[in-house]
């Protein structure tokens, strides 16, 4: 059943993002051949006009067909034979209607389950801003030259890339009534000892039943799998996600000696000796922000500050990729989101709660979408927009028989970049 809500959660999102094109195509006076809902096979079909409108065997995702999309036409409605400015408002209108059906959906979450403002409640005792004198109360405006739209999804992604050298932070002092700029060094959690999973939540709740196991953790190359429930550490029986972490970080001895993993696999208990637990820590500012159920216009504006933060964010982890703070093994392709949302529908929390969240999610995957099809790649809508910038510089039309050259090229080295994602996330999902 997850799998299924999954591919329906996507294939809603190209549906979207194909309805952006045709959309922008019928209004500037485009020709549409055909507009289709999902893959495959022609199931059946009907004609309206000059568009055939069709629903196709496999559930995912939809296209557009226009005249002269991908070759020369004679057709003067042809997409080939419009203006460069039209053309462009097609190929933008579908990263762009992902964007704004994200921001709805992210609008209709937080009028029923609020927001988290930029106002402090608390502070660790060691936290690193309390030591520069900020309070609860005050109100931290950007970090690192960033500004915070929305402070926790945007603290926590910037925690991740961090390095542990001084930053800039500018706040609002409450209590003075004015902007403070200062210089803090983050601080960071105790370290951790860890066997390198996700627990499933059960009842809200950790359990001991392994969800997701991380590349290259102890566990994964021990060859546990997800769906094991871990019964035993050495001689030490464990329930849940607590007593876990409770045993590999107070109850032992030698926290650095490998450990005795015990799972019981489909109602058989195996045991695998010899596992190397690994230490970590966590960059931190040590600070809580305030969640508050607002009126209509704090959600419309909590809304835009989310939408505004994930597209950034999402630019910022493209940059890491390059730059090599994310490796490639990290990445996850549409197995890894069915697994993600397959994890969002399972837990064990109200029907209600459990369709907030994957409103939720399902807008952080379609402003993904959107801004990752306006990157300039070939067969991704940024590139297209990239050539009919070039053909409006050089005043020339580039022949369409080139440009589905360079898509073709484009899809084909997409089709190599998802068959290595999945040797990331079949580890990480399906074994």
């Amino acid at each position: 059943m997850s799998i299924l809500i999954a591919l329906i959660a996507l294939s809603v999102l190209i549906i979207i993002h194909e309805l952006g094109h045709f959309t922008a195509a019928k209004a500037v006076g485009i020709k549409v051949l055909e507009f289709s809902l999902f893959m495959g096979p022609k199931l059946f079909s009907f004609r309206k006009g000059e568009t055939e409108y069709s629903l196709r065997l496999i559930p995912m995702g939809g296209f557009v067909k226009m005249e002269g999309e991908e070759e020369s036409s004679d057709d003067p409605r042809a997409f080939s034979n419009q203006p460069v400015g039209k053309r462009a408002l097609v190929i933008g209108a579908g990263p762009a209607l992902n964007i704004i059906f994200a921001f709805i959906m992210i609008f209709i979450v937080m009028t029923q389950s609020g927001l988290i403002t930029n106002k402090i409640t608390s502070l660790a005792d060691n936290s690193p801003l309390k030591q520069i004198g900020v309070e609860a109360g005050d109100r931290i405006i950007s970090y690192d030259g960033k500004r915070l739209y929305d402070p926790a999804s945007d603290l926590g992604i910037f925690m991740y890339a961090e390095d542990g050298s001084p930053k800039n932070i500018v706040y609002f002092d409450t209590s003075e009534n004015r902007k403070v700029e200062k210089t803090i060094s983050p601080g960071k959690t105790a370290s951790r000892i860890r066997l390198g999973f996700t627990a499933k939540v059960v009842d809200n709740v950790g359990s001991n039943i392994i969800e997701m196991i991380e590349i290259d953790s102890p566990l994964e190359k021990a060859g546990v799998k997800r769906g094991d429930r871990i019964i035993m550490l050495d001689d030490t029986p464990v329930k849940n996600t607590e007593e876990i972490i409770n045993y590999l970080n107070v109850t032992r001895t030698d926290k650095t000696a490998p450990v005795k993993v015990t799972v019981e696999r489909n109602g058989t208990v195996m045991s695998f000796d010899n596992i190397q637990p690994f230490s970590d820590f966590q960059y931190t500012l040590g600070v809580s922000f305030e969640h508050k159920k607002g009126n209509i216009f704090d959600a419309l504006g909590g809304a835009f500050n989310y939408s505004i933060s994930t597209i950034r964010n999402v630019l910022l982890s493209l940059g890491w990729l390059f730059n090599g703070t994310v490796s490639f093994r990290e990445l996850s392709g549409p197995v890894g989101i069915i697994g993600s949302v397959g994890t969002v529908v399972q837990a064990e929390q109200p029907v209600g709660v459990k369709l907030l969240n994957l409103t939720y999610f399902t807008s952080f995957l379609s402003i993904n979408l959107g801004v990752m099809n306006l990157i300039p790649f070939p067969a991704l809508d940024g590139s297209h927009l990239i050539v009919l910038l070039i053909e409006k510089i050089r005043r020339k039309p580039i022949p369409q028989e080139k440009v589905g050259l360079i898509s073709m090229i484009g899809f084909v080295i997409m089709i190599f970049l998802l068959i290595g994602t999945l040797f990331n996330d079949i580890p990480r999902w399906l074994l």
